[in-house]
């Protein structure tokens, strides 16, 4: 550590004993510490060679800053995208350090030209990188930036070319690699800058030019010590790159496969993250010739290179591992092959939680966001659809993990919990490493049975287990990925962690695409093998949902009687319509799954979020004893991801103190909003309390954002009634009004520390409602309060009324605390005072939802 300080802040030599003492060890390390490749050879030469021993001067300072750039660069490969930053930086320092240095410092410094080189391959990487998010309608980095660095990478290039003959004396050999690995590099800028352009003029000429540049890199054999090895396996990718790159003929891409083989098949080849790399290129290179020749054994090929890059990237590089599968899948969707693509996608956003743990500007993590957005639920539906159990499985892991993300970047964490009370990081940690552990354990017991299998099935019939072992492998791949991420934060559940979280309830997983939605049950021990069970909503689109939700919102602008002038309709009317399409199209085939079991947990995504799904029944009779709804054989709660839960479940303790909080309604919204019967509702809690609960009464000239911080703090339940707004375009600035122009904000709640309170009550209108903005839509006052550390909250999902909301709240607290679950209380209020009369209609008690645990 003291060490790589120094390196990041080069100064005067360090004149302490125990430094000089940390330096001689670390310049003779153990045999067992000695490392292979390019990060070994500079850490023996940084510390083995005496660098750091060298005078402090200019020399020092640009071995430094170089050693310090290649570890950057060696991290960034695992998908790191601020160490690729942090390495560029690095690398530009050192030229400056070198331009503004004496002949003497420049002399002692022999490195110039790989500065050059690492300088203008990082900035290549990065223009790579960021032209992605050019496709975007509104892209989160400008693209005279992104230009920027590939017109700067041919720069460094040019200088660097110039800088060698001045360097080096003519005759050296070595001067020779120097030219060879500036040729590579300049390679792979050509590649990219033509890699988004149709062929024409320019492109086959300097293309053709690459060509005749790499062919004359002779060929150096394993143990060469002058570079001269490692630069001609360089040159291999990108000679490939280039001959496969627009309007390539058919003999460049044979040609480029050839080349590619040979480069994975050289015996000293040990680097994963170049194999991941080769390997993605003559996937990319088989599918272009199966296009170009029409051969079709080319795709079959292809795949097998897909996979195996996917499986080497998800140990090596993570970004080339989510490249290997969505170009993977993107072929196949071409190609009309919907389920090899779905299932391609869903191997992507089993990589999407550990890549964006190692990213940090949301520039970064948008590409990979929208897509996850964009396609997880045509991926997650047709998996559905699957025969395969492993579809269904991988369907339901696609869901999770993509959930997950889109909900810690909507909140800006990353996902897990950020609050656990019932145990210290320390413990979380050493759980998380015991599930991987295990995770390994069941993995690799299940995958050596599968090779027996395929050992001992007779040859020439079709094995049907194929599909599951390589869902194993690359199921293994990730946890391996996964153990060796920096978060301290709790990973994903798999498969196994999520059927144990349906033994409390069975957990729902729903989907909406533009063809049509899905959902997966699992109920239990029984999915284990057999996996969710799929139900399919070929009615539910993405345009139906839309529109059940414009009925929603013109419900609320309506006045009592007053008719919709869109719909003809009043806003009671509109509500029993969305509630009676919500169980035609979606919950009655998945009630018939659930066999009035007493509870479940939907977890919904994108606008399936905002509809009330908990109230789906049939109204359309002129006679209330004739409706029916779900919630009276089996109540509905809300989550954003199974991972949620497990961090809800563990936290849950007795209930013995319950805060209520009245703030003064506020000018602006006194008019508009419902009046509020606060006397009622407290009344009602009161009668509703049992002995040994304590209840304390917040008064609005008490509230505040630390007084409502502290009581979370302190108690148990916090009940709010008051008003609510959701900004949807900035889900982190939704929160409660505290009287005045005060507001508790959903990014105060994220920062809140040492949370108390297991439950809240928000009686106040919209308190459910996420955002709409991508990828925001998981995001709400009931999701970052769980992040935050609660358990479970009850909001709502548009505007509320205090004298229907009274007695409902005074019923559920009856039920609640005198013992049944907080989802079961809320049901079973609701269909109380509907078949009391009191709430008749669904637009008055539909408002109201659990989400939790």
């Amino acid at each position: 550590m003291r060490t790589h300080d120094e390196l990041e802040e080069p100064g005067e030599e360090m004149s302490t004993v125990e430094a000089h003492e940390l330096r001689k060890r670390l310049r003779t390390p153990p045999a067992s510490m000695l490392e292979t490749g390019v990060i070994g050879g500079a850490r023996q030469a940084m510390f083995a060679a005496g660098h750091l021993d060298r005078p402090s001067g200019p020399a020092r300072r640009m071995y430094s800053l170089t050693y310090l750039a290649l570890v950057r660069f060696d991290q960034a490969l695992t998908g790191k995208r601020q160490c690729l930053d942090a390495a560029i930086i690095s690398w530009r320092t050192c030229l400056e350090v070198w331009e503004a240095a004496g002949e003497a410092e420049r002399s002692a410094f022999a490195e110039i030209h790989s500065v050059a080189c690492s300088l203008a391959g990082a900035l290549g990487t990065r223009y790579n990188l960021n032209r992605e998010f050019l496709v975007h309608p509104d892209p989160p980095v400008r693209p005279d930036e992104v230009r920027a660095d590939l017109e700067e990478a041919f720069r460094a290039i040019e200088r660097g070319a110039a800088r060698l003959p001045s360097h080096r004396d003519g005759s050296d050999p070595q001067l020779q690699v120097c030219r060879q690995q500036l040729q590579a590099v300049k390679a792979y800028l050509v590649s990219l800058k033509y890699a988004d352009m149709p062929a024409g003029p320019g492109s086959g000429s300097e293309m053709r030019a690459v060509v005749t540049e790499l062919d004359l890199v002779p060929y150096a054999p394993p143990g060469d010590a002058t570079g001269a090895r490692s630069t001609w396996l360089g040159t291999r990718i990108f000679l490939a790159q280039a001959l496969s790159g627009p309007g390539a003929r058919i003999s460049d891409l044979r040609r480029a496969e050839e080349v590619l083989l040979g480069f994975l098949e050289a015996p000293d080849l040990t680097e994963e993250s170049l194999i991941a790399a080769a390997q993605l290129s003559l996937a990319t290179t088989r599918m272009l010739l199966a296009d170009s020749t029409g051969d079709e054994r080319y795709r079959p090929l292809a795949q097998d290179a897909f996979e195996q890059s996917y499986l080497t990237g998800a140990r090596s590089n993570l970004r080339t591992a989510w490249d290997a599968a969505t170009q993977q899948a993107g072929w196949a969707h071409r190609d009309g092959h919907r389920l090899v693509a779905a299932r391609a996608y869903a191997a992507a956003f089993r990589v999407l939680p550990v890549l964006t743990h190692t990213q940090i500007t949301r520039a970064d993590k948008e590409s990979a966001l929208a897509m996850a957005a964009d396609v997880l639920p045509m991926c997650a539906r047709e998996l559905a659809n699957s025969s395969a159990t492993e579809d269904r499985i991988e369907a339901v892991l696609a869901l999770e993990g993509a959930r997950g993300v889109l909900l810690a970047e909507g909140l800006g964490l990353r996902a897990g919990p950020a609050t656990d009370r019932a145990t210290s990081r320390l413990s979380s940690t050493v759980e998380g490493d015991a599930r991987t552990a295990q995770a390994i354990e069941y993995l690799t017991r299940e995958l050596d049975g599968l090779r027996r299998q395929e050992l001992a099935h007779p040859a020439g019939t079709e094995w049907k287990g194929a599909a599951r072992m390589a869902a194993c492998q690359r199921q293994l791949a990730l946890v391996h990925a996964r153990s060796r991420d920096e978060s301290d934060e709790a990973a994903s559940p798999d498969w196994q962690e999520i059927v144990t979280l349906a033994g409390d309830a069975p957990l729902v997983y729903l989907t909406v695409s533009r063809d049509g939605g899905a959902a997966l049950v699992v109920t239990g021990e029984e999915c284990r093998r057999t996996g969710p069970v799929p139900v399919d909503l070929p009615a539910l689109t993405v345009d139906v949902a839309g529109k059940l939700l414009d009925r929603l919102h013109e419900a609320e602008v309506l006045q009592d009687r007053q008719k919709s002038p869109k719909y003809g309709r009043t806003r009671g009317q509109l509500t029993r319509d969305v509630v009676n399409d919500l169980w035609a199209q979606v919950m009655q085939p998945i009630a018939n799954v659930l066999a009035d079991c007493e509870r479940a947990v939907l977890l919904p995504g994108g606008l399936l979020g905002v509809l009330p799904l908990h109230a789906a029944g049939t109204c359309a009779s002129q006679r209330v004893d004739k409706w029916r709804f779900l919630l009276e054989t089996t109540a509905l709660s809300y989550a954003p991801h199974a991972a949620a839960l497990r961090s809800a479940a563990r936290s849950q303790q007795a209930i013995t103190r319950l805060a209520f909080v009245h703030p003064a309604p506020p000018p602006a919204h006194g008019a508009s909003q419902p009046p509020l019967n606060v006397a009622a509702e407290l009344s009602g809690i009161r009668s509703a309390r049992p002995t040994g609960v304590t209840m304390t009464e917040i008064e609005p000239e008490e509230v505040s954002r630390a007084r409502l911080l502290d009581a979370l703090r302190t108690t148990d339940v916090l009940h709010f009634t008051g008003h609510g707004d959701v900004n949807s375009s900035n889900p982190l600035d939704s929160g409660l009004h505290l009287g005045d122009d005060a507001r508790l904000k959903v990014r105060d709640l994220l920062a809140a520390h040492e949370v108390r309170a297991m439950f809240a009550v928000l009686s106040a209108c919209g308190t459910a409602v996420t955002g709409d903005a991508l990828p925001d839509e998981v995001v709400g006052l009931p999701a970052a309060l769980i992040q935050a550390g609660l358990c479970g909250i009850v909001a709502t999902q548009w505007m509320c009324f205090d004298d229907f909301t009274a007695p409902l709240m005074t019923e559920f607290y009856r039920c609640w605390l005198g013992g049944a679950h907080p989802s079961v209380a809320l049901a079973r209020a609701q269909a109380t005072v509907l078949r009391q009369g009191l709430l008749v209609n669904p637009f008055a008690w539909a408002t109201f939802a659990y989400t939790g645990a």
